[in-house]
């Protein structure tokens, strides 16, 4: 009898500590939930609209932060006429007037 009190107390306090383990991730996961970046080209330009022809309104250097505007990523995308793609990331920016830039994505990594 005694050897059942000792294993459910050792079951409890290893379900306790994996309760803990579970919880931990989620809440880096909820950290990672903004989109912060760090800009690591030299130089990257902010535009107005997700566009390499579009009005650079800004412009950031290597190890600037930047964050979204919103809770969540957005990206955009540009096709010019040899198919190249260009990725942008929807950024905070006080040079716009609707505090909205685009970066391409290439400039950044997440932090």
């Amino acid at each position: 009898m005694r050897s059942r009190l000792l294993t459910a107390a050792v079951l409890a306090t290893a379900l306790s500590a994996a309760s803990v383990l579970v919880t931990v991730p989620s809440a880096v996961a909820a950290q990672r939930s903004s989109c912060d970046y760090k800009v690591v080209w030299p130089t990257a330009g902010v535009y107005n609209s997700p566009n390499p022809n579009s009005v650079i309104v800004k412009t950031k250097q290597a190890g600037d932060i930047v964050g979204s505007p919103g809770p969540g990523c957005e990206y955009g995308s540009y096709v010019d006429g040899a198919n190249n793609v260009f990725t942008y990331a929807r950024v905070s920016t006080d040079a716009a007037p609707d505090g909205e830039g685009w970066m391409r994505y290439e400039a950044l990594v997440r932090v």
